[in-house]
């Protein structure tokens, strides 16, 4: 019985991060939506996100180029990555528009290098998203030093 009661209060302490990972101070980032009655926040980038990853999946059996490729993996999340820069790093609210749209972006180039990595094998997809992901990594490691400061 101990355990029931343990994981009721676990699942109440997660539930105001279902649909956005932002903790409270930082729900600016994210719209409010009425859901049965309740208010909900949900995360602007990921409300462009998610779709991107299915718009980007079905171009990829349905486009070619230059809809599909290594171009457009490369480039896409740059958007977002510039945004996510000026507003994390930087003292800058931003825009949730600005948010869900390069949000959108990301979401395509996710859809488009999944299957591209894992239909066509390419591994060049997994070179473009260790690029990225180290530029977050250091950028995080920026951010941290600033708010220990």
């Amino acid at each position: 019985m101990g355990l029931w009661i343990e994981l009721r209060r676990g699942l109440a302490r997660a539930r105001p991060y279902l649909l956005t990972h932002h903790r409270p101070e930082q729900r600016y980032r994210c719209y409010r939506v009425s859901l049965f009655g309740s208010r909900i926040a949900l995360c602007a980038r990921c409300s462009g996100l998610y779709p991107g990853v299915a718009v980007g999946l079905i171009a990829f059996f349905l486009a070619g180029p230059p809809f599909v490729g290594l171009v457009p993996i490369a480039l896409l999340p740059a958007p977002a990555l510039c945004d996510w820069i000026v507003t994390s790093v930087r003292d800058r609210r931003g825009s949730n528009v600005i948010r869900t749209a390069t949000g959108a972006l990301l979401g395509y180039a996710y859809g488009l290098g999944l299957a591209t990595l894992f239909l066509d094998g390419d591994l060049r997809v997994l070179g473009i998203g260790v690029g990225y992901a180290a530029i977050a990594a250091v950028l995080l490691g920026v951010e941290r030093a600033r708010w220990s400061a």
